[in-house]
């Protein structure tokens, strides 16, 4: 992270991050290809190795990353992933769909590290007897849900980009095959995705300066 802030593709302090997870393949053929082909029958297995990562919204840099098995609440790997961020990377802001709703979670955010947490809220429980929704519980979760910033939200979706741009660039599926190598193959390519971007971008710098206008 020093030398991503050193060559200027991410800020001292992080304005924007957001955190998701995405799921891999452990196999050659995608699951659905697997699900329907009886040559593959055998290869499908309902956990699968599961990466949940936070990445800074402006450069795509995934500032932490967590590998567990899924499928699983996103929230269980949440406290992990923040934590390890803020260890080399300050932020601001941070953006999660509602998978990571919890006012434990904003609690946490807010009140002790400081971070504004945006998490979209959703109604829980059974409905009422007269067929409407349950009530908010949460003072942050009340919050949000009355004032939503929709437009700051929105860049929740450059997460989604940053796990694009690594299974394009490096797979979806991993070669190894036992779970503490299926583990580390994951964070290789979570390093080898940072070192992408950061080659990236030393190579623009350099031409703009040999070839300047």
């Amino acid at each position: 992270m020093a030398l991503a802030r050193k060559r200027g593709l991410i800020a001292a302090k992080s304005r924007t991050a957001a955190m998701d997870s995405t799921g891999l393949e452990t196999r050659h053929v995608s699951t659905h290809y697997a699900r329907r082909s009886w040559r593959h029958s055998g290869h499908y297995k309902r956990r699968y190795p599961k990466l949940s990562a936070l990445g800074d919204t402006s450069s795509h840099v995934l500032l932490s990353a967590v590998v567990d098995r899924g499928p699983k609440p996103d929230i269980m790997e949440s406290w992990r992933l923040i934590e390890q961020a803020l260890r080399d990377q300050r932020m601001g802001i941070l953006l999660a769909d509602a998978g990571y709703e919890s006012e434990a979670l904003h609690v946490w955010c807010r009140k002790t590290l400081k971070v504004r947490s945006i998490v979209p809220t959703t109604h829980r429980g059974r409905r009422r007897k007269d067929g409407g929704t349950s009530a908010i519980g949460g003072f942050y979760r009340r919050r949000l849900h009355d004032r939503f910033p929709k437009k700051t939200y929105g860049q929740r979706w450059q997460i989604e980009t940053a796990f694009s741009m690594l299974k394009r660039n490096l797979g979806s599926a991993l070669r190894s095959r036992r779970p503490f190598a299926l583990n580390r193959e994951a964070l290789l390519r979570v390093i080898v995705h940072n070192i992408m971007i950061l080659l990236c971008r030393i190579k623009c710098f350099q031409q703009s300066k040999t070839n300047p206008k």
